[in-house]
């Protein structure tokens, strides 16, 4: 672990590029933020501390508070780039694909490789915030249902039927809340492999997706 003074760690792969004291603020400020996220994700808001930060990342607590600001602040900036991230991966992965099924599917094993990621976004997600009960994932997931109910609204279009929007925003937020408690269950079991486990889930979904949206196959 670095201390303040010390030469960056040139591992990193970014900050390694570039001479102690000569990396461009932007750079240093990025990586602050890659190392407060998982500081946040391990220790919890309360936990986690500026110098420990500082130390992390090989500079002064002074250098730190002029980059990135208060600690309640920084963890704010820190959610909300978890927050972005789940929302780019998950849509990035789902439109990569044309048919409802596998669109489906590609979201899911993004969202559990998410998930996955040690001390990574979804962890940070589930810490309290600075104030009592402000977990970060209540937020969250209004923006994850948001995301859900635009493909969802694209799913059941692609079967060539119309749905009351509020059918559709429903639909939606029970599959947020059925893959979220997947999540949840999955972090203790981590020797299914996210793919089979979609696989399944999404084989004992789909039809009833179907079947809501008032699909038929002899339609």
């Amino acid at each position: 672990m670095n201390t303040p003074g010390e030469p960056t760690d040139p591992s990193d792969p970014v900050v390694g590029d570039f001479p102690h004291g000569r990396v461009p603020r932007a750079v240093r400020e990025q990586q602050v933020l890659r190392i407060a996220q998982s500081l946040f994700a391990e220790r919890g808001y309360q936990g986690a501390s500026m110098d420990e930060l500082a130390s992390r990342a090989g500079v002064s607590k002074p250098v730190v508070y002029d980059l990135v600001g208060s600690k309640e602040s920084l963890y704010l900036r820190c959610v909300e780039r978890a927050g972005r991230a789940l929302a780019e991966l998950v849509a990035d992965a789902a439109l990569t694909e044309s048919d409802p099924e596998r669109r489906m599917r590609a979201g899911a094993v993004a969202f559990l490789h998410f998930v996955a990621e040690e001390h990574g976004g979804w962890d940070l997600l589930l810490t309290a915030g600075p104030e009592p009960g402000s977990e970060p994932i209540l937020a969250i997931r209004a923006q994850q249902s948001a995301l859900l109910t635009e493909l969802t609204r694209e799913t059941v279009g692609g079967f060539g039927v119309e749905l009351d929007e509020w059918r559709i925003e429903a639909l939606a937020h029970a599959l947020n809340g059925a893959f979220e408690g997947l999540a949840y269950w999955w972090q203790a079991n981590r020797d299914v492999p996210p793919e089979e486990l979609v696989d399944w889930i999404t084989a004992l979904f789909y039809p009833g997706i179907k079947a809501l949206a008032g699909f038929s196959g002899g339609a």
